[in-house]
């Protein structure tokens, strides 16, 4: 009788290939006593409307379908509320267990092992576990202020060859940035013409400070012929641990979405989806959200007011929940970190976000979160930023 060797290892290659999350693995850093940290994505406690969600869970628990399986799209009635938010026909959107779910399925559904995606040169680490996980290659694209430069993008697609290009052009993580709505024309009609379809991840959308953002790709790929599926999230803007997204795509994508999903996970949690729609038809969400976004003013004026003083070079953002500093110059990035940490105070330091992985200028920057703290905790923390400054010269 022949027998086969067995594996050196029981793990697939996908998983052997799986890069370690950068800002999870800062998570044991943060637990510590007395620390501050600016390093999570983290929306703040007091952003959430404890006593909407409170009686919106009892409200859910009341509803049969809470405690059932359900459609793999998403409860009908969920999905009508979440198309009225975004100006949207049900049948184009899919409940999500949170926009990563999202960016999953979508990287599953136009892609196969092999392909190439194209990314922001600054992106947010869950991102690339996404498309290791599916085999595919990340191909960073040149950013500046305004977010991606189309002559790079242009580039980057005649070098690439890319099936999709993935960004989040509204408040983006880690920088902040806005697309204009100019650049957004210009980048769904360069698509359009080269075949690229375009993943929108847009959880920060409705957390503007003075003015709303330019209108979604989504909503402007019509005019030009440019194919966009757009991710959204209640994670920033209702309650991240309720972990309920959706996705907006069109007629032919759509049933081999859900099939995906299907094969993942059958259906949303249905409590969680139900909570959603009591809250949604409450009538507080509204309300709540213009709280929300004074809350996140306030602390983005104190954060970026503090590391302004402690020698950093910080734009200012119109939403959103993070800014892009520039270290201070004459600085030693590693120092600077572990000093920062003796100090209390922790930060994402910009390598974590490096799409390519070679370092590099996004090494001399670091995002830093404004939504999870108070004004007095941020004080605390940039104080503590410019101590370990000194230290660090």
């Amino acid at each position: 009788m022949t027998y086969l060797a067995p594996h050196t290892t029981p793990l697939s290659r996908a998983a052997m290939a799986l890069p370690e999350n950068p800002l999870r693995a800062l998570y044991p850093l943060a637990a510590r006593d007395g620390m501050i940290s600016l390093a999570n994505g983290h929306p703040s406690p007091d952003a959430c409307d404890h006593v909407g969600l409170r009686d919106a869970l009892d409200a859910a628990a009341a509803d049969p379908m809470a405690w059932r399986y359900g459609p793999t799209a998403g409860d009908p009635r969920l999905r009508r509320a979440l198309a009225h938010l975004s100006g949207d026909q049900p049948d184009s959107v899919i409940v999500t267990s949170g926009a990563q779910q999202g960016i999953d399925l979508a990287i599953r559904t136009l892609c196969d092992p092999g392909d190439t995606v194209l990314v922001p040169e600054a992106l947010y680490p869950a991102t690339l576990s996404v498309l290791a996980a599916c085999g595919v290659t990340a191909h960073p694209v040149r950013e500046d202020a305004g977010g991606l430069c189309l002559n790079a993008l242009e580039q980057a697609i005649q070098d690439s060859k890319a099936r999709a290009l993935y960004l989040t052009p509204t408040f983006g993580n880690p920088t902040g940035s806005v697309l204009s709505e100019d650049r957004r024309g210009a980048l769904l009609a360069l698509c359009a013409r080269t075949g690229v379809l375009v993943i929108e991840d847009d959880p920060y959308r409705d957390l503007w400070f003075d003015a709303p953002p330019p209108p979604s790709l989504w909503e402007m790929a019509g005019a030009c012929g440019a194919r966009v599926i757009a991710l959204r999230s209640c994670s920033k803007s209702i309650a991240p641990g309720l972990r309920i997204g959706w996705m907006l795509a069109t007629s032919d994508l759509t049933p081999h979405i859900t099939a995906l999903k299907q094969a993942s996970d059958l259906q949303s949690s249905g409590t969680a989806q139900m909570t959603v729609l009591a809250y949604l038809s409450s009538g507080r969400f509204d309300d709540w959200l213009v709280k929300a976004r004074a809350l996140y003013r306030a602390r983005h004026d104190a954060l970026r007011e503090g590391l302004v003083e402690a020698g950093f070079d910080v734009p200012a953002v119109t939403g959103g929940m993070f800014l892009w500093a520039r270290l201070p110059k004459h600085i030693d990035t590693a120092r600077l970190f572990e000093t920062a940490v003796a100090q209390g105070v922790l930060y994402a330091p910009g390598a974590a976000f490096d799409a390519s992985g070679q370092g590099g200028e996004i090494a001399l920057y670091a995002r830093f979160c404004f939504a999870s703290n108070d004004v007095k905790s941020l004080k605390q923390a940039t104080d503590r930023l410019a101590q370990a400054a000194r230290l660090s010269a």
